[in-house]
């Protein structure tokens, strides 16, 4: 059973990223990769932490957003990255930039509609993460405003709702390009969430950002119905696509859902997917002389 899709307290997770290797290990997975959102930052102590468990194949990874031709946004999931790459390195800076930018603006929706919230209550949630709306719902229900992160997003944080800002991404090439440069296989995550996805717009959309590099789709995700998964099993074959798969895992942040298994009802990411995608990034590897 392996997870190549996970969140940790480096972004939205509350699993600390050194913790998560221990974690893996007590549910009995053959393989997990990290993939916290906009930020490499967890990496080498998952990856170091990871030593202690040498059964498990352990991967360096995260999880961008980036627009197609349409507008839509679109989640990539990087996996076997070198996050010493300086490309990638830039792309994270810029990342940070647009998400700064928004939890300003964040600040100012929520100041107008009588939630006085500061930066430092906000980040006191998680003095390490890369802040985002989770962290926003948290220190709200902190301060009493909410009585959960569920209500924080329901009444001001969702999308529609008076304090809910678009995010600002690069484009999906740049993503794939940056994840290509630091010697990562590139998975197109969770394709079928979208409320507007049909088979035939994956289809379209698979083969726009496979003109930029992508490497693989995310088959297996616990939101995916069976026929769904079909879908996207039938559109890697045809595209010659890698398949990938994982939990989404957020710790308590998205409560019932457990790494490697997902919510309880039957969920495995089959182990045969790992070895082509290990064999996709040993071949982006520099070979030493």
């Amino acid at each position: 059973m392996i997870d190549l899709h996970c969140h940790s307290t480096a972004s939205d997770g509350t699993v600390a990223p050194e913790e998560m290797p221990a974690l893996a290990h007590a549910a009995g997975l053959s393989a997990l990769a990290l993939t916290d959102h906009d930020t490499i930052d967890g990496v080498e102590a998952f990856m170091n932490a990871g030593k202690k468990f040498p059964a498990i194949t352990f991967l360096a990874g995260v999880e961008l957003a980036g627009s197609v031709s349409s507008g839509e946004h679109y989640h990539l999931v990087g996996l076997g990255i070198d996050p010493a790459n300086a490309m990638l390195r830039a792309l994270m800076a810029q990342l940070v930039d647009y998400r700064h930018q928004r939890n300003e603006q964040m600040l100012v929706k929520l100041s107008e509609v009588g939630v006085d919230l500061s930066l430092e209550q906000v980040r006191s949630c998680n003095e390490n993460a890369v802040l985002g709306r989770p962290h926003f719902a948290k220190a709200m229900v902190r301060m009493g405003v909410c009585r959960t992160m569920r209500n924080a997003f329901d009444r001001y944080l969702g999308r529609g709702k008076p304090a809910y800002v678009g995010r600002k991404v690069p484009s999906a090439a740049e993503c794939l390009q940056a994840l290509r440069a630091a010697g990562g296989v590139s998975i197109w995550a969770h394709p079928m969430t979208s409320n507007s996805m049909t088979g035939s717009k994956c289809l379209r959309i698979v083969e726009e950002l496979q003109a930029g590099g992508l490497d693989g789709i995310e088959a297996y995700y616990p939101e995916h119905t069976k026929g769904q998964t079909d879908t996207v099993r039938s559109i890697a074959r045809e595209r010659g696509l890698l398949l990938s798969g994982g939990t989404d895992f957020h710790g308590e942040n998205i409560p019932g859902l457990r790494l490697g298994i997902g919510k309880g009802h039957p969920f495995q990411v089959p182990d045969c997917l790992l070895q082509p995608i290990i064999d996709r990034i040993a071949a982006r590897r520099p070979q030493s002389t």
